[in-house]
């Protein structure tokens, strides 16, 4: 990713199972691409069973996360979890603004597997970013990150939609 224009990555363990979450991933992730240059990196979703502990999985995806992060140049990491900081969507945008446009770096964004997010990426972060002081399905927040991100770059550049 070097030498291009800044980046805007996301980066989450699995598939998107819940379709009507798939469906707004896309079109949102369509409307993003208008403004910003996206990739979505999914890394695997680790198996759940008896053979493998929660903490196991979540340690796992955390290093496959960090495998990723590792291959990309100058990047702000921002990684969604339940006891991060909570912005408004003017708060999100001026963040959006000025990691995409101010500083010209690449921004990532990680969401969590269904077990959450590992100590060890979130000590890679440089922001942890709550969503909703409620708990949401790694699906929802997917959909919520991707709709936030897209509201954000139209309050950025002055368009209609953020109302």
């Amino acid at each position: 990713m070097s030498g291009g224009a800044p980046q805007l990555v996301l980066c989450w363990p699995g598939r998107t199972a819940a379709e009507y979450a798939r469906i707004g991933v896309t079109e949102y992730l369509g409307r993003i691409r208008r403004f910003r240059t996206c990739e979505c990196f999914v890394v695997p979703e680790e198996p759940t069973g008896k053979k493998y502990s929660q903490a196991h999985r979540i340690e796992r995806e955390g290093q496959s996360i960090l495998k990723r992060l590792a291959k990309l140049d100058s990047t702000y990491v921002v990684v969604v979890d339940p006891a991060g900081k909570h912005l408004t969507s003017a708060g999100f945008a001026r963040l959006l603004e000025r990691q995409c446009y101010d500083s010209a770096r690449t921004l990532t964004f990680v969401v969590g597997g269904p077990d959450g997010v590992a100590q060890i990426v979130k000590d890679h972060a440089d922001m942890l970013l709550g969503l909703s002081r409620m708990t949401l399905p790694h699906d929802m927040a997917r959909l919520l990150l991707v709709e936030q991100l897209y509201r954000g770059f139209t309050i950025v550049r002055g368009l209609p939609y953020d109302r």
